[in-house]
Protein backbone atom coordinates (compact mmCIF):
# COMPACT_ATOMS: atom_id res chain seq x y z
CA UNK A 1 0.00 0.00 0.00
CA UNK A 2 1.33 3.38 -1.02
CA UNK A 3 2.05 6.21 1.66
CA UNK A 4 -0.88 7.58 -0.56
CA UNK A 5 -3.56 5.31 0.40
CA UNK A 6 -2.19 4.96 3.73
CA UNK A 7 -2.90 8.25 4.39
CA UNK A 8 -6.17 8.24 2.85
CA UNK A 9 -7.47 5.61 4.80
CA UNK A 10 -6.29 7.01 7.97
CA UNK A 11 -8.08 10.51 6.95
CA UNK A 12 -11.61 8.03 6.14
CA UNK A 13 -11.40 6.03 9.49
CA UNK A 14 -11.04 9.29 11.28
CA UNK A 15 -14.36 11.01 9.51
CA UNK A 16 -16.04 7.65 10.64
CA UNK A 17 -15.10 7.74 14.25
CA UNK A 18 -15.94 11.34 13.86
CA UNK A 19 -19.28 10.36 13.12
CA UNK A 20 -19.64 8.03 15.40
CA UNK A 21 -18.90 10.69 18.44
CA UNK A 22 -21.11 13.16 16.55
CA UNK A 23 -24.16 10.33 16.34
CA UNK A 24 -23.40 8.86 19.84
CA UNK A 25 -22.98 12.89 21.66
CA UNK A 26 -26.39 13.62 20.38
CA UNK A 27 -28.16 10.62 21.20
CA UNK A 28 -26.95 11.46 24.72
CA UNK A 29 -27.83 14.79 24.82
CA UNK A 30 -31.29 13.92 23.87
CA UNK A 31 -31.16 11.30 26.40
CA UNK A 32 -30.25 14.36 29.23
CA UNK A 33 -32.98 16.50 28.07
CA UNK A 34 -35.22 14.13 28.24
CA UNK A 35 -34.27 12.88 31.83
CA UNK A 36 -34.52 16.70 32.99
CA UNK A 37 -37.80 17.34 31.22
CA UNK A 38 -39.49 13.99 33.09
CA UNK A 39 -37.77 15.11 36.24
CA UNK A 40 -39.11 18.87 36.14
CA UNK A 41 -42.32 17.78 35.36
CA UNK A 42 -42.53 14.83 38.00
CA UNK A 43 -40.98 18.03 40.15
CA UNK A 44 -44.20 20.11 39.29
CA UNK A 45 -46.58 17.14 40.01
CA UNK A 46 -45.27 16.94 43.14
CA UNK A 47 -46.87 19.33 45.44
CA UNK A 48 -50.35 18.55 43.81
CA UNK A 49 -49.63 15.05 44.99
CA UNK A 50 -48.72 15.62 48.49
CA UNK A 51 -50.21 18.78 48.89
CA UNK A 52 -53.18 18.16 51.98
CA UNK A 53 -56.92 20.12 51.25
CA UNK A 54 -56.65 23.89 52.51
CA UNK A 55 -58.83 23.82 55.40
CA UNK A 56 -61.21 27.10 55.21
CA UNK A 57 -60.04 29.63 57.55
CA UNK A 58 -61.59 32.08 60.33
CA UNK A 59 -61.87 35.83 58.90
CA UNK A 60 -59.03 36.56 61.18
CA UNK A 61 -55.87 38.59 59.41
CA UNK A 62 -52.81 37.09 59.49
CA UNK A 63 -51.95 39.91 62.08
CA UNK A 64 -54.61 39.25 64.04
CA UNK A 65 -54.41 38.90 67.43
CA UNK A 66 -52.87 41.65 67.97
CA UNK A 67 -54.77 43.26 70.68
CA UNK A 68 -52.98 46.76 71.73
CA UNK A 69 -50.77 49.29 70.40
CA UNK A 70 -48.06 51.77 71.89
CA UNK A 71 -49.51 55.55 71.77
CA UNK A 72 -47.56 58.67 71.01
CA UNK A 73 -46.47 59.16 74.97
CA UNK A 74 -44.96 55.02 74.75
CA UNK A 75 -47.73 53.83 76.89
CA UNK A 76 -49.42 50.41 76.11
CA UNK A 77 -53.66 51.00 74.99
CA UNK A 78 -55.40 47.83 74.50
CA UNK A 79 -57.42 47.98 71.41
CA UNK A 80 -60.45 45.46 72.70
CA UNK A 81 -62.49 48.36 72.74
CA UNK A 82 -61.70 49.91 69.58
CA UNK A 83 -65.04 49.18 67.84
CA UNK A 84 -67.53 51.86 67.74
CA UNK A 85 -70.32 50.36 69.62
CA UNK A 86 -73.44 52.96 68.29
CA UNK A 87 -72.03 52.22 64.74
CA UNK A 88 -71.83 48.39 65.38
CA UNK A 89 -75.56 48.90 66.57
CA UNK A 90 -76.84 51.06 63.89
CA UNK A 91 -79.18 48.69 62.16
CA UNK A 92 -81.26 47.53 66.00
CA UNK A 93 -81.49 51.30 66.67
CA UNK A 94 -82.90 51.98 63.71
CA UNK A 95 -85.60 49.20 63.67
CA UNK A 96 -86.30 50.01 67.69
CA UNK A 97 -85.95 53.62 68.34
CA UNK A 98 -85.99 54.81 64.64
CA UNK A 99 -89.36 54.21 64.41
CA UNK A 100 -90.31 55.10 67.74
CA UNK A 101 -88.83 58.21 66.84
CA UNK A 102 -91.07 58.61 63.34
CA UNK A 103 -93.78 57.90 65.29
CA UNK A 104 -93.44 61.71 67.19
CA UNK A 105 -92.04 63.27 63.63
CA UNK A 106 -95.24 62.58 62.04
CA UNK A 107 -97.63 63.82 64.33
CA UNK A 108 -95.85 65.48 67.82
CA UNK A 109 -98.96 66.25 69.61
CA UNK A 110 -100.34 62.81 69.48
CA UNK A 111 -100.04 59.64 71.96
CA UNK A 112 -98.10 56.65 70.10
CA UNK A 113 -98.44 54.26 72.70
CA UNK A 114 -100.22 51.45 71.06
CA UNK A 115 -98.13 52.08 67.85
CA UNK A 116 -94.95 52.06 70.27
CA UNK A 117 -96.19 48.71 71.74
CA UNK A 118 -96.52 47.17 68.30
CA UNK A 119 -93.46 48.22 67.09
CA UNK A 120 -91.45 46.90 70.74
CA UNK A 121 -93.48 43.39 70.14
CA UNK A 122 -91.96 43.14 66.83
CA UNK A 123 -88.29 44.08 67.58
CA UNK A 124 -87.44 41.22 69.17
CA UNK A 125 -87.36 41.81 73.03
CA UNK A 126 -90.06 39.32 73.85
CA UNK A 127 -93.32 39.79 75.73
CA UNK A 128 -92.64 39.98 79.40
CA UNK A 129 -89.80 42.70 78.69
CA UNK A 130 -92.55 44.71 76.34
CA UNK A 131 -95.22 44.20 78.98
CA UNK A 132 -92.73 45.85 81.43
CA UNK A 133 -91.71 48.53 79.25
CA UNK A 134 -95.22 49.70 78.24
CA UNK A 135 -96.36 49.32 81.99
CA UNK A 136 -93.13 51.92 82.77
CA UNK A 137 -94.61 54.20 79.92
CA UNK A 138 -98.21 54.30 81.49
CA UNK A 139 -97.45 54.35 85.19
CA UNK A 140 -94.38 56.77 85.33
CA UNK A 141 -95.58 59.77 82.49
CA UNK A 142 -98.66 62.17 82.56
CA UNK A 143 -100.69 62.08 79.29
CA UNK A 144 -99.49 65.08 78.32
CA UNK A 145 -96.09 63.77 78.57
CA UNK A 146 -96.54 60.78 76.78
CA UNK A 147 -96.86 63.06 73.68
CA UNK A 148 -93.61 63.95 74.38
CA UNK A 149 -90.83 62.51 72.28
CA UNK A 150 -88.13 63.17 74.27
CA UNK A 151 -89.86 62.59 77.66
CA UNK A 152 -90.58 58.80 76.33
CA UNK A 153 -87.25 58.38 75.07
CA UNK A 154 -85.67 59.10 78.54
CA UNK A 155 -88.70 56.63 80.36
CA UNK A 156 -87.48 53.33 78.15
CA UNK A 157 -84.18 54.25 77.96
CA UNK A 158 -84.25 53.95 82.32
CA UNK A 159 -86.29 51.09 82.19
CA UNK A 160 -84.06 49.20 80.59
CA UNK A 161 -80.91 49.85 82.12
CA UNK A 162 -83.14 49.30 85.37
CA UNK A 163 -83.87 45.59 83.47
CA UNK A 164 -80.02 45.10 82.87
CA UNK A 165 -79.24 46.09 85.81
CA UNK A 166 -81.44 43.03 87.27
CA UNK A 167 -79.29 40.44 85.38
CA UNK A 168 -75.79 41.82 86.81
CA UNK A 169 -74.88 43.50 83.50
CA UNK A 170 -74.68 47.07 84.20
CA UNK A 171 -71.43 47.20 85.28
CA UNK A 172 -68.69 48.81 83.46
CA UNK A 173 -65.34 46.36 82.94
CA UNK A 174 -62.27 46.50 81.04
CA UNK A 175 -61.04 43.61 79.43
CA UNK A 176 -62.53 39.88 78.99
CA UNK A 177 -60.61 38.52 82.87
CA UNK A 178 -63.34 41.10 84.25
CA UNK A 179 -66.36 38.90 82.85
CA UNK A 180 -65.12 35.45 84.14
CA UNK A 181 -65.69 33.77 87.44
CA UNK A 182 -62.01 32.50 87.92
CA UNK A 183 -61.50 29.74 90.21
CA UNK A 184 -60.12 30.31 93.62
CA UNK A 185 -56.93 27.89 92.89
CA UNK A 186 -56.60 25.15 89.77
CA UNK A 187 -57.46 26.06 86.69
CA UNK A 188 -60.83 27.67 85.87
CA UNK A 189 -63.53 25.63 83.80
CA UNK A 190 -65.60 27.34 81.06
CA UNK A 191 -67.72 25.05 79.08
CA UNK A 192 -69.39 26.67 76.22
CA UNK A 193 -72.44 25.58 74.17
CA UNK A 194 -75.20 26.20 71.75
CA UNK A 195 -77.04 25.22 68.60
CA UNK A 196 -75.00 24.96 65.44
CA UNK A 197 -74.22 27.78 63.40
CA UNK A 198 -74.32 30.24 66.29
CA UNK A 199 -70.53 31.05 66.57
CA UNK A 200 -69.27 28.91 69.26
CA UNK A 201 -66.10 27.66 67.38
CA UNK A 202 -65.03 31.45 66.42
CA UNK A 203 -65.91 32.67 69.48
CA UNK A 204 -64.07 30.03 71.49
CA UNK A 205 -61.17 31.07 69.39
CA UNK A 206 -61.20 34.69 70.05
CA UNK A 207 -61.69 34.00 73.79
CA UNK A 208 -59.02 31.83 74.16
CA UNK A 209 -56.47 34.04 72.06
CA UNK A 210 -57.90 37.47 74.41
CA UNK A 211 -56.76 34.98 77.09
CA UNK A 212 -53.58 34.27 76.11
CA UNK A 213 -53.09 37.78 75.30
CA UNK A 214 -53.82 38.40 79.07
CA UNK A 215 -51.03 35.69 79.57
CA UNK A 216 -52.78 33.00 80.61
CA UNK A 217 -52.22 29.47 80.16
CA UNK A 218 -55.20 27.97 78.28
CA UNK A 219 -55.86 24.53 77.08
CA UNK A 220 -59.19 23.99 74.60
CA UNK A 221 -60.94 20.53 74.66
CA UNK A 222 -62.41 19.38 71.76
CA UNK A 223 -65.64 18.29 72.90
CA UNK A 224 -67.78 18.45 69.39
CA UNK A 225 -67.32 14.61 68.20
CA UNK A 226 -69.81 14.21 66.31
CA UNK A 227 -69.24 16.46 63.47
CA UNK A 228 -65.92 15.18 61.77
CA UNK A 229 -64.63 18.59 60.64
CA UNK A 230 -65.43 20.18 64.26
CA UNK A 231 -62.28 19.17 65.64
CA UNK A 232 -60.08 20.51 62.66
CA UNK A 233 -61.79 23.64 62.61
CA UNK A 234 -61.45 23.88 66.36
CA UNK A 235 -57.38 23.75 65.76
CA UNK A 236 -57.17 25.81 63.29
CA UNK A 237 -58.57 28.47 65.75
CA UNK A 238 -56.23 27.41 68.47
CA UNK A 239 -52.66 27.64 66.12
CA UNK A 240 -53.61 30.80 65.34
CA UNK A 241 -54.61 32.10 69.57
CA UNK A 242 -51.23 29.91 69.74
CA UNK A 243 -53.09 27.88 72.47
CA UNK A 244 -53.11 24.02 72.96
CA UNK A 245 -56.03 21.58 71.99
CA UNK A 246 -56.75 18.76 73.68
CA UNK A 247 -58.50 16.24 70.77
CA UNK A 248 -57.50 12.77 71.37
CA UNK A 249 -57.88 10.37 68.51
CA UNK A 250 -60.51 7.47 68.87
CA UNK A 251 -62.41 9.36 71.13
CA UNK A 252 -65.88 9.22 70.32
CA UNK A 253 -67.60 10.14 73.75
CA UNK A 254 -67.85 13.83 74.39
CA UNK A 255 -67.92 12.91 78.59
CA UNK A 256 -64.83 11.30 78.15
CA UNK A 257 -62.71 14.35 76.43
CA UNK A 258 -64.27 16.73 79.04
CA UNK A 259 -63.14 14.45 81.58
CA UNK A 260 -59.53 14.39 80.53
CA UNK A 261 -59.19 17.60 79.34
CA UNK A 262 -60.02 18.99 82.81
CA UNK A 263 -57.74 16.52 84.42
CA UNK A 264 -55.16 17.62 82.21
CA UNK A 265 -56.10 21.12 83.46
CA UNK A 266 -55.31 20.56 86.96
CA UNK A 267 -52.57 17.68 86.17
CA UNK A 268 -50.51 20.35 84.19
CA UNK A 269 -51.34 24.04 85.71
CA UNK A 270 -53.44 25.38 83.19
CA UNK A 271 -55.10 28.45 83.96
CA UNK A 272 -57.93 27.80 81.85
CA UNK A 273 -59.85 25.21 80.42
CA UNK A 274 -62.32 25.88 77.60
CA UNK A 275 -64.49 23.04 77.04
CA UNK A 276 -66.13 23.09 73.68
CA UNK A 277 -69.65 21.11 72.74
CA UNK A 278 -71.75 19.48 70.27
CA UNK A 279 -74.06 22.26 68.76
CA UNK A 280 -77.41 20.80 69.26
CA UNK A 281 -80.85 21.95 68.98
CA UNK A 282 -82.34 23.06 72.22
CA UNK A 283 -85.33 20.45 71.26
CA UNK A 284 -83.41 17.24 71.26
CA UNK A 285 -83.93 15.67 74.58
CA UNK A 286 -81.29 12.60 74.06
CA UNK A 287 -78.56 15.01 73.28
CA UNK A 288 -79.22 18.00 75.80
CA UNK A 289 -79.01 14.80 78.75
CA UNK A 290 -75.40 13.92 77.16
CA UNK A 291 -74.57 17.14 77.81
CA UNK A 292 -75.93 17.38 81.32
CA UNK A 293 -73.25 14.17 81.51
CA UNK A 294 -70.36 16.32 80.23
CA UNK A 295 -70.93 18.60 82.84
CA UNK A 296 -71.38 16.02 85.85
CA UNK A 297 -68.11 14.04 84.84
CA UNK A 298 -66.01 17.54 84.91
CA UNK A 299 -67.02 17.56 88.60
CA UNK A 300 -65.14 14.56 89.67
CA UNK A 301 -62.31 16.01 88.92
CA UNK A 302 -63.05 19.67 90.25
CA UNK A 303 -66.08 19.59 92.37
CA UNK A 304 -66.27 23.31 91.53
CA UNK A 305 -66.44 22.68 87.46
CA UNK A 306 -67.98 24.33 85.15
CA UNK A 307 -66.75 27.86 86.54
CA UNK A 308 -68.59 29.26 83.96
CA UNK A 309 -71.43 27.76 81.74
CA UNK A 310 -71.79 30.01 78.15
CA UNK A 311 -74.50 30.32 75.66
CA UNK A 312 -73.31 31.31 72.21
CA UNK A 313 -76.20 33.12 70.84
CA UNK A 314 -77.12 34.30 67.23
CA UNK A 315 -78.07 37.53 67.72
CA UNK A 316 -79.81 37.29 64.18
CA UNK A 317 -82.18 34.46 65.26
CA UNK A 318 -83.91 36.57 66.81
CA UNK A 319 -86.87 35.08 69.43
CA UNK A 320 -85.39 31.72 69.22
CA UNK A 321 -82.21 32.62 70.43
CA UNK A 322 -84.37 33.35 73.49
CA UNK A 323 -86.06 30.13 73.21
CA UNK A 324 -82.85 28.10 72.98
CA UNK A 325 -81.45 30.13 75.99
CA UNK A 326 -84.59 29.20 78.40
CA UNK A 327 -83.92 25.33 77.24
CA UNK A 328 -80.49 25.50 77.98
CA UNK A 329 -80.85 27.91 81.03
CA UNK A 330 -83.18 24.77 82.36
CA UNK A 331 -80.92 21.66 81.61
CA UNK A 332 -77.52 23.45 82.33
CA UNK A 333 -77.84 26.33 84.48
CA UNK A 334 -76.16 29.27 82.27
CA UNK A 335 -74.27 31.57 84.32
CA UNK A 336 -73.83 33.49 81.37
CA UNK A 337 -74.33 34.53 78.04
CA UNK A 338 -72.41 35.70 74.35
CA UNK A 339 -74.07 37.20 71.89
CA UNK A 340 -72.45 37.35 68.42
CA UNK A 341 -72.94 39.10 65.06
CA UNK A 342 -74.74 41.80 66.83
CA UNK A 343 -73.53 44.64 64.01
CA UNK A 344 -75.35 42.86 61.63
CA UNK A 345 -78.62 42.42 62.55
CA UNK A 346 -81.60 44.61 63.45
CA UNK A 347 -82.35 41.99 66.11
CA UNK A 348 -80.26 43.20 68.65
CA UNK A 349 -83.29 43.67 70.89
CA UNK A 350 -83.06 39.89 72.00
CA UNK A 351 -80.07 41.38 74.27
CA UNK A 352 -82.78 42.97 76.57
CA UNK A 353 -85.61 40.54 76.92
CA UNK A 354 -82.83 38.17 77.51
CA UNK A 355 -81.60 40.50 80.49
CA UNK A 356 -85.08 40.75 81.39
CA UNK A 357 -86.82 37.11 80.97
CA UNK A 358 -84.00 34.97 81.99
CA UNK A 359 -81.80 37.56 84.23
CA UNK A 360 -78.10 35.65 83.50
CA UNK A 361 -75.15 38.48 82.42
CA UNK A 362 -74.42 38.98 78.96
CA UNK A 363 -71.03 38.37 79.19
CA UNK A 364 -69.58 38.77 75.62
CA UNK A 365 -70.77 40.64 72.60
CA UNK A 366 -69.39 39.64 68.99
CA UNK A 367 -69.59 43.13 66.73
CA UNK A 368 -67.00 41.89 64.21
CA UNK A 369 -64.70 39.49 62.92
CA UNK A 370 -61.59 41.09 64.91
CA UNK A 371 -60.37 38.83 67.76
CA UNK A 372 -60.93 42.21 69.83
CA UNK A 373 -64.66 42.16 68.09
CA UNK A 374 -65.87 39.91 70.67
CA UNK A 375 -65.98 42.37 73.75
CA UNK A 376 -66.93 42.61 77.35
CA UNK A 377 -70.58 43.68 77.25
CA UNK A 378 -71.32 46.81 79.42
CA UNK A 379 -75.23 47.22 79.78
CA UNK A 380 -75.14 51.30 80.29
CA UNK A 381 -72.83 51.36 76.99
CA UNK A 382 -74.91 49.46 75.23
CA UNK A 383 -77.98 51.25 75.99
CA UNK A 384 -76.31 54.37 75.73
CA UNK A 385 -75.05 53.55 72.17
CA UNK A 386 -78.70 52.44 71.38
CA UNK A 387 -80.58 55.80 72.05
CA UNK A 388 -77.42 58.12 70.53
CA UNK A 389 -77.03 56.77 67.40
CA UNK A 390 -79.21 58.47 64.74
CA UNK A 391 -79.93 61.45 67.26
Amino acid sequence: MSAGHASQIEILLGLVALLFFVIFGAIILSVVKKSRAENKQLEEAQPELTHEPKMEMPTMAAEEPVLAHIDSTGHVVSDMEAVDLAAALRKTEENLFGRIRSLFKSDANKQHLDDIEEILYTSDLGPATVQRLMGALQEKLSRKERADYDTVRDALKEEIKNIFAGSHSSAPTAGILSKINFAESGPTVLMIVGVNGAGKTTSIGKISAQLAAEGKKVLVAAGDTFRAAAGGQLKVWTDRAQVEIFSPEGVTDPSAVAFDAVAKGKAQNYDVVIVDTAGRLHTQANLMEEIKKMKRVMTKVIPEAPHETLIVLDANSGQNALMQAKEFHSTLELTGAVLTKMDGTAKGGVAVGLAQELQIPIKLIGVGERIQDLRTFSAQEFVDSLFQAHI
